[in-house]
C-alpha cells in the first residue's frame, strides 16, 4: 500500500481513518510473496488473501460498479489485488456503464474506510455530474473519502449496523527530535523558504510549518463539506467533524437517504422483477457450481463411511438413507458369496496322475484303492469348501458390522 503509506510518511493530508490506516498498512507489510513465483500465481495467492478484485457487473437496466478498499490514484496493479481501490479503475466502469445505453441507472456499491486526497474531488464531481442516475449503497463502511465520493450520488442507502461519515482531514507528523538528541544526533537542514522541509525526521516543526500543514486540512475539510451540503443541504455542521456514525443514526443527521436491510432489499425497493431474476441467475450459479463428478460423490459418500460404488446412482431427495445403505451391504454380500461358489465349482484339484505327468510316470493302482483315495479327497474339498464360505460369510457380516459403526461414529461429527 506504498501511496497510502507514502502519503502518511510525507505528511500530506489524507481521507481515512486512522486505525484502519495503520491496519491496512500492517496487512500490506505482512505480505511475502514466494521467490520465483510467476505473475499468475502471485495474483492467485494474494486474492487467497484479500479476496477476488471487484469488477462491474451489469443487469439492464442496472450497472453495478464496486468502490472497495482503501481509495488510491494511479496505484500499481499489485496493491489493487490487496485491498486498494485504484480510482482510475472505477472512473473506467463509470464510463462503460454510461456509454451502454442498456443502463439507465448505476449502483455505486461502496466498501471503503476512505484512503489519499488525491483525486478524490475530482472523482467526487464526476459522480455528482454523471449523465445517468447514480445511486450509492453500503452494508460495511462508507467513510471519509469514500462518503466524500457516495455522497455525491443522487441517493445514498446503508444497513442501519454500517459506519457512515468521518467528514475531515488530517495530516500525521512524527516528531522524533528528542530521540535523535538522546541518541547524540542534531539534524541540520540548509533550506531557503520559511517553510520548506517541513516534516524532515529529527527536526521539531515551526509555527509557521504547523500552521501550514493546519491549513492543508483546514482547506480539503471545507471543500468535503460544501460538496455534501451541495447534495444534502439539511446535514448540520456539528455531523461534519470527523466522526462516524451507524446507518441509522447517519439516516437521522441526514448523511443517506435511507436504511435497507441489505443489497437484495434495495434492488428489490428499484426494480423486483430486476431483482427477482438476479437471484434466479443466483441460483443457477449456485446449482451449477454445486454440480459434482462420480469421483467427488464417491469421495463424499467416503467420509460418511459408507461404502460406494461410481456406477450407482445418487439417492433422491426423501429417500431413507439407511434403508439404501443396509440394501447396498446386502447386495454386495450376496454377489460376493455368489461369486465364492462360482469359484469353488471352478476350481478343480490338481489330481497326483496330474502330478506325475511332470516327472516319471505315475504307478497304476488296484481298482479298491483308487476308489477309496478319490472319496477322501471329495470329503476333504467339501470340508475346505464349507470352511471358506464360512469365512466370506464372517468377514462380510465383519464389514458390515464396521460401517455401520463408522457411519454412527461420523454422524455423531456432523460428516454423515
Amino acid at each position: 500500500m506504498k501511496s497510502l503509506q507514502k502519503d502518511i510518511k510525507s505528511n500530506r493530508p489524507v481521507l481515512i481513518k486512522g486505525s484502519d490506516a495503520l491496519a491496512h498498512i500492517e496487512a500490506m507489510s505482512s505480505v511475502t510473496i514466494p521467490a520465483g513465483a510467476k505473475a499468475s500465481e502471485m495474483f492467485g495467492f494474494l486474492e487467497s488473501i484479500f479476496g477476488p478484485k471487484a469488477s462491474m457487473e451489469k443487469f439492464p437496466p442496472f450497472a453495478v460498479i464496486p468502490l472497495k478498499g482503501v481509495v488510491g490514484k494511479s496505484i500499481p496493479e499489485m496493491e489493487t489485488y490487496c485491498g486498494c481501490c485504484d480510482l482510475e479503475e472505477v472512473e473506467e466502469m463509470l464510463e462503460d456503464a454510461e456509454r451502454d445505453e442498456s443502463v439507465k441507472v448505476i449502483i455505486l456499491a461502496i466498501d471503503s474506510p476512505g484512503g489519499v486526497s488525491v483525486g478524490v474531488p475530482e472523482f467526487a464531481a464526476r459522480i455528482r455530474n454523471s449523465r445517468k442516475r447514480v445511486i450509492a449503497f453500503t452494508d460495511t463502511e462508507a467513510c471519509s473519502a469514500a462518503y466524500w465520493i457516495g455522497s455525491q450520488a443522487s441517493e445514498f442507502f446503508a444497513t442501519p449496523s454500517s459506519q457512515i461519515g468521518s467528514i475531515g482531514c488530517y495530516i500525521t507528523y512524527l516528531n522524533a527530535s528528542e530521540a535523535y538528541r538522546k541518541e547524540g544526533y542534531r539534524m541540520e537542514v540548509y533550506k531557503s523558504g520559511d517553510l520548506k522541509g517541513a516534516g524532515i525526521d529529527g527536526t521539531d516543526l515551526t509555527e509557521a510549518q504547523k500552521k501550514m500543514l493546519t491549513d492543508q486540512t483546514i482547506e480539503i475539510h471545507e471543500d468535503f463539506k460544501a460538496d455534501v451540503l451541495s447534495v444534502r443541504s439539511f446535514v448540520p455542521e456539528s455531523a461534519m467533524q470527523g466522526q462516524c456514525f451507524s446507518g441509522k443514526k447517519a439516516a437521522e443527521v441526514g448523511l443517506v437517504t435511507g436504511l435497507v436491510n441489505g443489497f437484495d432489499e434495495l434492488m428489490q425497493k428499484l426494480d423486483p422483477e430486476v431483482a427477482a431474476q438476479m437471484e434466479a441467475d443466483e441460483s443457477n450459479d449456485a446449482s451449477a457450481a454445486g454440480k459434482s463428478t462420480p469421483e467427488e460423490t464417491a469421495s463424499a459418500r467416503a467420509l460418511s463411511g459408507l461404502k460406494f460404488n461410481a456406477s450407482t446412482k445418487a439417492p433422491k431427495a426423501g429417500d431413507d438413507e439407511d434403508e439404501d445403505d443396509d440394501d447396498d451391504r446386502q447386495d454386495s454380500r450376496k454377489a460376493k458369496a455368489d461369486d465364492e461358489e462360482d469359484d469353488e465349482d471352478n476350481d478343480i484339484p490338481e489330481s497326483k496322475e496330474d502330478e506325475g505327468q511332470e516327472g516319471a510316470p505315475a504307478q497304476p493302482k488296484a481298482d479298491g484303492e483308487e476308489d477309496e483315495e478319490e472319496e477322501k479327497e471329495e470329503g476333504e474339498g467339501e470340508e475346505k469348501a464349507e470352511d471358506e464360505s464360512g469365512s466370506g460369510d464372517d468377514a462380510v457380516d465383519t464389514d458390515e458390522k464396521h460401517d455401520r459403526q463408522g457411519t454412527k461414529r461420523n454422524r455423531s461429527k456432523g460428516v454423515a
